[in-house]
């Protein structure tokens, strides 16, 4: 198929009118901007310097703001508008509500924390009747609480220090666990020596008083109280979010489109007195957008042509039929064609589905590949495989109806050609080794042809004669490609000589040497003057340059050995899977049998997809096509499936 026509669209007008003819732009959803200094070159000089985003600064502090779980820009609507003092105002006034319910769950949670580990320290004191209360509050006396390896209460006695004691209340998983108490005076000596025998200090709450016991009651109920604070704040700060979560989300909706806005106005010209905006629009969709540019007075808008020149690229939009547009994700993996190219989805559709099914020829698992094909196309959220496995499986149960393949089983069709007439079929893969590798030679010579003359058609059109006679693969290539066929053929097949006088000059040297003088005679043709090379050097690189196209065609054509090495690669690993079920009882068989083939369909499937796929792009591709072009995005507001900020 071909390419979307398109019109190049220029909008005009005074400044202020500048973002509503973007946001109808926008609303249109058919508008590709361009950056308009870059198709009229010399504007930008008078051109005034980008104008600052008033909404940017707002969008950054919204999304500092914890607010993932109530904003949805997609339950709003556009339309509305917001002053930034009405955007700032309701920030700060909802800021300040959450920042205070933060603080105070901040300072709940931290307490929770502090009194959950209090409690797991306080289980190794549950020998003591002490009062902790009385303890902690020595007024002359230190006391740290903690715990430190059991082998260290040794060391400790070496210190000899009679101002430092550790009273151990627990031993548990090698550790001690206890108080050590000191005079305040020697509190750093004391506190070097317990840190040099590994000890960890952990905090008691400053309420604690009686016995560890009667403590851990108290803990428990101040716990449960910062509990049933924290969730108390949660509940109301959930309250407020979602009071508010209708204009959060008109607010967060509409920063975004303001920030969109700001950003397609730095591919405007700007002046003093006016603006120019330039894009282009399908001509399929020109009266939609006519209609929403009518909307805004005082703007002028003008349509044309896209200018025919080099140096402006105009964005591409794929036109495709309903059978190869699945497989234009494969020519966007590549690179779009040029606006004034080529179209290669079709071509690679065709040639796809054809070497798919040679490759992978089996009727049973050809079926179930197109079956999960179409069950997968039927899903809401779509998987843009599935159409082309639904078409490829087809075409692999085609060909494996010409094989005889169901499942691997390679006898089960004999009858029926028997039956019908047709003693020729099936082509099993193992009977016709030469037919097989000869053909697929013979494909990848035709696909080759085809992709020869599909360059010299595009060369043509524009005007690029000397690639499209004298290049290798222009008219002189085909030529030179048909005859060495030609004379492959004879020499293989038949007793027919063609390598006389006339056919060898004609078709075989002339073509040669037209390649090899492509340049001269193509700046002739252009009538354009030669680049001036010294005679070595002209003759050194073009040697080489058509020995490598030589060597090109041949390796190019024996890619395709593959398609036959597939072939026989299939039939291989099934009649393994059947050798393997006679091997196995009556019940195991069937096991083997479906397992052996979802493996093979699995993994030889997905190799064979991948190799299909780097015949088109080496093989074909690399003749008749470059990928050079840009896609065609219309403006939007992407707005986000999920929120996410960052609290």
């Amino acid at each position: 198929m071909s390419i979307e026509p398109l019109k190049l669209v220029t909008i005009g007008g005074t400044p202020a009118l500048l973002n509503p003819a973007l946001q109808a732009c926008l609303e249109s959803g058919v508008f590709h901007l361009e950056n308009a200094g870059a198709i009229l070159p010399g504007a930008e000089e008078n051109a005034l310097p980008p104008e600052d985003n008033p909404y940017a600064q707002l969008l950054k502090d919204f999304t500092a703001m914890d607010l993932q779980e109530v904003v949805d820009p997609k339950a709003a609507e556009d339309g509305e508008t917001m002053s930034p003092e009405f955007i700032r105002e309701n920030l700060e006034r909802i800021a300040a509500k959450l920042s205070s319910l933060k603080n105070d769950y901040t300072a709940a949670s931290e307490k929770i924390t502090e009194y959950r580990n209090a409690l797991l320290h306080l289980q190794h004191l549950k020998g003591t009747e002490d009062d902790l209360g009385k303890v902690l509050q020595c007024r002359n006396i230190v006391c740290k609480f903690g715990r430190m390896p059991a082998e260290s209460l040794q060391k400790l006695e070496l210190y000899n220090n009679p101002e430092l004691l550790f009273r151990a209340y627990d031993l548990a998983h090698d550790y001690a666990w206890g108080f050590y108490f000191t005079t305040p005076k020697q509190a750093t000596v004391s506190d070097g020596i317990m840190k040099a025998l590994l000890f960890e200090e952990f905090h008691i709450p400053a309420f604690i008083h009686g016995t560890p016991q009667e403590a851990m009651t108290d803990l428990q109920t101040a716990l449960e109280e910062q509990q049933q604070l924290a969730d108390s704040l949660k509940k109301e700060r959930t309250a407020i979010l979602q009071a508010e979560s209708q204009l959060l989300s008109r607010i967060y909706r509409y920063l975004l489109y303001r920030e969109e806005i700001y950003r397609l106005r730095s591919q405007c010209l700007i002046t003093k007195d006016k603006f120019t905006l330039m894009g282009y629009v399908p001509i399929t969709r020109l009266d939609d957008f006519r209609k929403c540019a009518e909307r805004v007075e005082g703007i002028v808008t003008s349509y044309e042509d896209p200018p025919d020149s080099a140096a402006i690229s105009p964005p591409v939009k794929l036109k495709n039929n309903r059978f190869s547009a699945p497989f234009s994700m494969f020519v966007e993996m590549y690179g779009l064609p040029d606006y004034r190219g080529f179209n290669p989805t079709t071509l690679l559709a065709v040639t796809y589905t054809i070497l798919f099914g040679l490759m992978f020829g089996d009727l049973g698992q050809g079926l179930v590949m197109a079956i999960i094909g179409f069950v997968l196309g039927l899903r809401k959220k779509k998987i843009a495989l599935a159409p082309i496995l639904t078409r490829i499986g087809i075409s692999s149960a085609v060909f494996g109806l010409l094989y005889g393949s169901v499942f691997g089983y390679e006898h089960w069709l004999d009858p029926v050609f028997h039956n019908i007439g047709m003693d020729f079929l099936p082509l099993h893969a193992m009977e016709h080794t030469d037919w097989f590798i000869y053909g697929a030679i013979g494909i990848g010579a035709v696909i080759m042809l085809m992709a020869i003359t599909v360059n010299i058609i595009v060369k043509l059109r524009r005007k690029d004669y000397a690639d499209a006679i004298f290049g290798n693969n222009g008219v002189m290539g085909f030529i030179f490609f048909a005859a060495i066929l030609g004379v492959l053929v004879c020499m293989l097949f038949t007793d027919i000589n063609l390598l006389t006088a006339p056919y060898v000059i004609c078709l075989l040297v002339l073509p040669l040497l037209m390649m090899f003088f492509r340049e001269p005679l193509g700046a002739l043709v252009a009538r354009k003057p030669m680049h001036h090379t010294s005679v070595v050097d002209f003759i050194a690189s073009n040697f080489f340059e058509c020995f490598e196209f030589i060597l090109g065609y041949a390796t190019n054509m024996l890619s395709f050995i593959r398609v036959g090495g597939f072939v026989f690669s299939h039939a291989g690993l099934m009649s393994v899977v059947m050798v393997l079920s006679e091997m196995m009882g009556e019940g195991a068989s069937v096991v083997v049998v479906i397992i052996g083939n979802l493996f093979v369909m699995c993994l030889e499937g997905l190799i064979v997809g991948i190799q299909v796929l780097r015949l088109e792009f080496y093989e074909i591709f690399s003749r008749c096509y470059d990928g050079k072009g840009k896609p065609f995005t219309p403006i939007a507001v992407r707005y986000p499936e999920s929120v996410s900020f960052k609290s």
